[in-house]
This record gives C-alpha cells, sequence and structure tokens, in this order.
C-alpha cells in the first residue's frame, strides 16, 4: 500500500558563491518533443535496454516490465507497490539477468526475464551493479565498491595490488559491467575530465587489478558487445608533434580486462562531438544521428569504400537520423523503432535511414545520470549537494546545485534562492518552483537543471511517502553585461 503526505520542510541551503562557474545544463522543454511519442510501462523508468528482440524497462515500485512491439505496450514481469527503486537493469548471456536499487534490493532472473526473485542483499542502496550471475558481481554503494561471491551473504572491498588507495585518486565509479561469474570490470576515474582506470577480476572477485590506457581512448562507458568489453571515446595521437596532439574517434575492446586493442571509430559521424551512449547496438552521434554496432568501426562495411568494394555482396547496415531529443544512455532499439528513458519517462520515435552523417554542426545534450563521487568532499566538485540541506531522513542520488549562473536580464553578484517541490514516491521531484528574484533566464536553468534530480523514496514506518521541500540560499548571477561594482 503507498500513502502519499505532504509535510512542508524548511531547511537552509548553504550555496553562496565563491567562485565564477556554469554547471552544464540541458535545454530540453518540458514538452513532449517532437517527432516523438511519450510511452510508459505503468512507472518512473530509471533503466531501459533491449534483450531478445524485446525492449526492457525498470524503476518504481521494485517494477520491470517487458515490450515485444517497440514500446507500445508494455506487460509487467514483477511489481512491489510501495517498493524500491530499481536504478539499474542489465542480462548476462540469454537467460541470467539483474535489476538493482534502492534498500540494496535485487531482482534475479534465471529465464530470460520470466521469472524474477527480488531480495536484499546489501543494507544500502546500491546507486550502480554488475553481476556475472547470482553468486558473484560487484556494486557500487554510498560509500564503497564491494564485490561478493556468495550472492551477498558477504562483501569484501574492490581494492587492486597495484592501486591500493584508488578511492582518493578515483572516486568517481563511471560504469560497471560483466561478461560472466568470472569476469567483472568497472571503470573509475578522477572526474568528468579525468583519465580513467580499468578495475578488473577474472577470477570472479577474489583478486583485483587496476590497468590504465595512458593515450586515452574509451570514455566512461563500459559494455558487453561479441563476448568482450567495449568502450568508445577518443584517443589523442601526435603528442611528440609540433603542436601537441589531437584527438581521433578510438575504442577499445578486450576479452578479459588484461590486454586491450585500440580500434579506430568511424570519423564521418563520430569526429566532431564523438559516439556516446553506446550499448551493444550501437552509438548516438551528435544530437540527432545514430550509428549501428555494425557500423561502428572506420573498417566496418560502408564505412571503408576499399572494403566495401571488395565485399560488394555485403550490405552494410543503415545509418539513421531521429527527431532531436535529450539524450540518455538509457534506451532501447527494436526494428526502426528507438526509445529514449529520461528523467523517469519514456519516449519513442522511428528512426529514419539515410546513406551518411555530417555531425559536425550538432551539439549533444545527454541527462544527468551520474552519481556522487566516493569522496565527495575530496572530488573537487563545482556545485554541492543540496542533501545535508533536506533533513528529515531524506537522502539523494543525485542533487546537486551549480553555484553560479550567466543570466542577461540580472546584475551580476548573489542571488536569493527560494525552491521548492514535492519529491514523490518514485524519487523523482515534482514542478519546480523558483521564487522571482532569481532572473527568468538563470531560473530556468536552475529548473532545467532540478529536473534531474533523484532521490531516495522516502519511507517512514515502512510506507513510501512524498515529501515537500523548502529550500533557502543564495546563488551567484554573471551577466557581463551587468557586471558588479
Amino acid at each position: 500500500m503507498t500513502a502519499q503526505t505532504f509535510a512542508p520542510k524548511a531547511r537552509t541551503l548553504n550555496v553562496l558563491i565563491q567562485a565564477a562557474f556554469l554547471l552544464a545544463i540541458g535545454s530540453l522543454s518540458a514538452q513532449e518533443p517532437q517527432g516523438w511519442k511519450a510511452v510508459s510501462p505503468g512507472f518512473s523508468t530509471e533503466a531501459l535496454v533491449s534483450h531478445n528482440n524485446a525492449m526492457w524497462a525498470a524503476g518504481s515500485n521494485e517494477s520491470i516490465a517487458v515490450s515485444t512491439d517497440s514500446g507500445d505496450h508494455w506487460t509487467k514481469m514483477i511489481e512491489s507497490s510501495g517498493g524500491s527503486l530499481f536504478l539499474s537493469l542489465a542480462f548476462v548471456g540469454n537467460k541470467f539477468g539483474y535489476a538493482a536499487g534502492t534498500g540494496g534490493i535485487v531482482a534475479f532472473t534465471q529465464d530470460g526475464g520470466t521469472n524474477w526473485i527480488a531480495k536484499q542483499i546489501y543494507p544500502e542502496t546500491i546507486f550502480q551493479a554488475a553481476f556475472g550471475d547470482s553468486e558473484h558481481g560487484v556494486i557500487r554503494t554510498r560509500d564503497a565498491l564491494l564485490t561478493t561471491q556468495d550472492g551477498g551473504k558477504t562483501w569484501k572491498p574492490v581494492i587492486p595490488e597495484n592501486y591500493k588507495d584508488w578511492t582518493e585518486k578515483s572516486p568517481f565509479t563511471d560504469s560497471v559491467a560483466a561478461l560472466d561469474p568470472s569476469h567483472l570490470i568497472v571503470r573509475v576515474s578522477e572526474g568528468q575530465y579525468g583519465s580513467g582506470v580499468f578495475l578488473w577480476t577474472g577470477d570472479g572477485g577474489t583478486t583485483w587489478t587496476a590497468n590504465y590506457l595512458p593515450d586515452g581512448a574509451g570514455s566512461g562507458e563500459i559494455f558487453v558487445a561479441d563476448g568482450s568489453y567495449w568502450s568508445v571515446g577518443h584517443q589523442v595521437v601526435g603528442k611528440d608533434k609540433p603542436g601537441g596532439g589531437y584527438a581521433v574517434p578510438m575504442a577499445v575492446t578486450s576479452a578479459d580486462g588484461i590486454s586491450w586493442e585500440h580500434q579506430l571509430v568511424y570519423s564521418d559521424a563520430c569526429h566532431w562531438h564523438g559516439c556516446g551512449g553506446c550499448t551493444p547496438q550501437g552509438c548516438f552521434a551528435g544530437q540527432t544521428s545514430f550509428v549501428p554496432f555494425s557500423r561502428l568501426l572506420q573498417t566496418a562495411v560502408g564505412n571503408d569504400p576499399a572494403l566495401s568494394a571488395a565485399t560488394g555482396a555485403v550490405k552494410p547496415d543503415n545509418l539513421y537520423r531521429f527527431p532531436s531529443h535529450l539524450l540518455s544512455q538509457q534506451w532501447a532499439l527494436s526494428a526502426d523503432k528507438l526509445c529514449i528513458a529520461t528523467r523517469g519517462e519514456i519516449d519513442c520515435t522511428k528512426l529514419s535511414p539515410v546513406a551518411s552523417l555530417d555531425t559536425k554542426d550538432e551539439s549533444f545534450d545527454y541527462d544527468d545520470a551520474s552519481y556522487p563521487p566516493l569522496h565527495p568532499t575530496k572530488a573537487g566538485m563545482l556545485g554541492g549537494s543540496i542533501e545535508s540541506a533536506l533533513g528529515h531522513g531524506i537522502r539523494c542520488i543525485r542533487c546537486d546545485l551549480g553555484k553560479s549562473y550567466f543570466s542577461e536580464k540580472g546584475a551580476s553578484g548573489p542571488a536569493a534562492l527560494n525552491l521548492s517541490f514535492v519529491i514523490g514516491v518514485s524519487g523523482r521531484p515534482g514542478q519546480i518552483q523558483i521564487a522571482r528574484s532569481i532572473p527568468d533566464d538563470a531560473a530556468e536553468k536552475i529548473r532545467q537543471e532540478a529536473q534531474s534530480w533523484l532521490f531516495e523514496p522516502h519511507v517512514e514506518h515502512g510506507v513510501t511517502k512524498a515529501v515537500a521541500i523548502n529550500l533557502s540560499g543564495k546563488v551567484f548571477i554573471m551577466n557581463f553585461n551587468k557586471p558588479m561594482h
């Protein structure tokens, strides 16, 4: 049973600004984007993947649903009213799958998703998880990266022999993945622009080793395709040349997490803004283009003219365009239908095949799905979490607020911020109300940022409740046309 109560809370939000920075903010309107259709599995969606020619979604109320008709209709496979919020969903092989989230709840399936068994394997929220089977896995909690070999009965911290102080130097856990019960991997980094390190195990978690790729390549996203780990990004080349090096689109792939191979990525599509949101189905390029996995590499049929001529009987998979949308790591593809989950909702559109892609003039914007670092006070965040101002036992999954905001309407200087919203039972904030003391253009940026916030569903006496939040403090407004005197 789910009860909703609204108990106003007043707290002081201490965000008085000392420096001038702007946190990257999305620009998506609250309205449904043109060319897209909203679909709903019946719950707030935080994870969306493709598996066995179907789309799978997971989210609030410990819900998991499947669609076999490209997102038009959904069937719930598991649900618990007032239950936890699933933050991740993945499959390993054809049969084994898992979903993990708040309250340390994990649901496992051994038959491809027909039946799921949910249980608590840890007393705290699991931000990220990778399981090779129901016994061997690694999880990222609020304070630690832990591994188990007995289904969660016991846990031990991940401490690579060659990088024992990794939590101090690389506190961000960017992504996790599993090849099988023996091979698990975690990419950690110094931050958004910091170098990345792969922490891997080949023995189910008994031992861990760190692997650093000094020339870059790969991003924070790790996925498994064709029995290997993949990460797509850029590699810096020509560093010894006059004027320094430059970046080229590059993917790294490994069959075990030990040895990594660099492969050139299809530069015509991925050069300008990079290919992101990558999964075994493909990658987004720019804001409105899609590259299927079969055409990701420069040497793929259809990308390399010489290779295409030599294999003329082989028809390459299509490249695609789609209407502009806020992008996300949570998406699924079925036939020619693309569905993207952002801010708890799913939108779907039809892909349009094209002969080539030109993304050099496209800017892209991704939904903020980041998780806090292991040591927030040491991570050098531009803004700050509002969690300490919330009180009443309310905990953030992500709720950072920028320190300063550019405006073309307001005067430069500190401005009073009064912000109110309701945290729903799904953990998503409702309509964001901002006092008139903030210039309209800056207020809209704050509002868009807050729409990506996510909270652990608030539970009182075993019942999930909605809570009204009222915050006050200051932010810094920057207007180069109206500087401070």
